[in-house]
């Protein structure tokens, strides 16, 4: 029971690994163990390898055969597709315009569809109106924006003068004083003193360290590694390549330790201890998570392994393709129609028209008809 227990462990999916922090768990740092855990590093880095050379036939083999077999076959329905989809997002980028100038103008989106269309001239059409309400709208908030910033810019000058004094010749001596030093603007020099009182602090030193070493290491492995350095690389160095510049790119310093590490050790320079190859274990495996997940993805898509499929297979799934593209085109289509519909209606709305109240016919009461029937009919006893 224990044996079957232990093997259904071994075949169980490791999770994201957890870097250990208290490195006294390593029994003893010595060459029989460390040679243990290169020996599991050089395994889990072929396993690695291995995922990363699938994703690298896929993304050089197969998806490029499926775009040229697309754009072959395919031409006029994604032609079509495109087209449909510009004509889209033109309606929608037109309807978001009118809802938004109307709220801003607080109306109605049709009495505002009513206004573009009394601005309506030969050499303007209706949208050529949109265009220039919503330029003029975005001018009248520059200016807005000018004007809070000279406000802002006159409070700081009358606070500065509230502390400094209000003796302009000594102002304008003090601001020379800081032209002259190269220290910038007064009133910039003047706001970063009162945010610097006032301000949070984010960085910490600790944090600062982290960046300096982590701009560091990104610097030394562009000199090893950049393509202007040691000319084109393959495809085992461009994979190195990316995984730099995205740890880099994610602030990712334990990352890119790992890379250093990693290298150091193929090259047989330095001897690592055994703290450290276990890091490099666990980087190496959380990698595999990442390739796997990334490689099932690819799997389910239709193009997979599509550089070696047969003429009988790919007339099946061109058919398949034809049905989809032809699905797409009309969902588009009708989308499209009620997009055009609803912007026709905007435009067709019309203020009511008001009647006059002498133009009113009043309404008679049930007293009045019943007075008026009975004056109608004749008297029958008029003798």
């Amino acid at each position: 029971m224990k044996k079957k227990n232990a093997k259904n462990n071994s075949t169980k999916k490791r999770g994201r690994p957890v870097r250990s922090v208290c490195r006294a768990l390593i029994p003893l740092d010595t060459a029989k163990i460390r040679k243990e855990y290169l020996k599991e590093y050089k395994r889990r880095k072929k396993v690695l390898e291995k995922l990363e050379a699938q994703l690298q036939q896929y993304e050089e083999s197969d998806e490029p055969e499926f775009q040229k077999f697309l754009a072959s076959t395919f031409g006029a329905e994604q032609t079509r597709q495109r087209e449909l989809a510009e004509q889209m997002r033109l309606c929608q980028t037109r309807y978001e315009k009118i809802r938004f100038l109307a709220r801003e103008n607080r109306m109605a989106q049709g009495r505002y569809c009513f206004m573009l269309l009394s601005k309506v001239t030969e050499t303007m059409d209706v949208w050529a109106v949109l265009e220039a309400e919503l330029q003029a709208f975005q001018e009248s908030g520059r200016k807005t924006k000018d004007e809070e910033k000279r406000e802002m810019d006159e409070a700081f000058r009358k606070l500065r003068h509230t502390i400094w004094g209000d003796d302009d010749d000594d102002d304008e001596n003090m601001e020379n004083e800081f032209e002259e030093d190269g220290s910038g603007d007064f009133d910039e020099a003047f706001k970063q003193l009162f945010g610097n009182l006032f301000g949070d602090e984010d960085d910490t030193p600790a944090s600062e360290l982290e960046t300096g070493e982590l701009k560091r290491l990104y610097r030394e492995l562009c000199l090893r590694y950049h393509p202007d350095k040691i000319g084109a690389h393959d495809a085992k160095t461009q994979r190195l390549w990316n995984d730099i510049q995205d740890a880099y790119q994610n602030e990712n310093l334990d990352r890119l330790r790992a890379i250093r590490a990693g290298i150091e050790l193929e090259s047989g320079k330095t001897e690592l201890g055994c703290s450290e190859i276990d890091d490099m274990i666990l980087d190496v495996e959380w990698s595999i998570q990442e390739k796997r997940s990334e490689l099932h993805a690819r799997k389910r898509t239709p193009l997979w392994g599509f550089a070696k499929w047969t003429a009988l297979k790919k007339k099946q799934v061109e058919k398949e393709i034809k049905f989809e593209f032809d699905r797409d085109a009309e969902m588009a289509q009708r989308q499209l129609r009620q997009m055009e519909a609803e912007l026709n209606r905007l435009f067709q709305w019309k203020p009511k028209t008001k009647t006059s109240v002498s133009a009113k016919i009043p309404k008679k009461t049930k007293a009045e008809l019943r007075k008026e029937a009975l004056a109608d009919m004749p008297d029958l006893f008029d003798f």
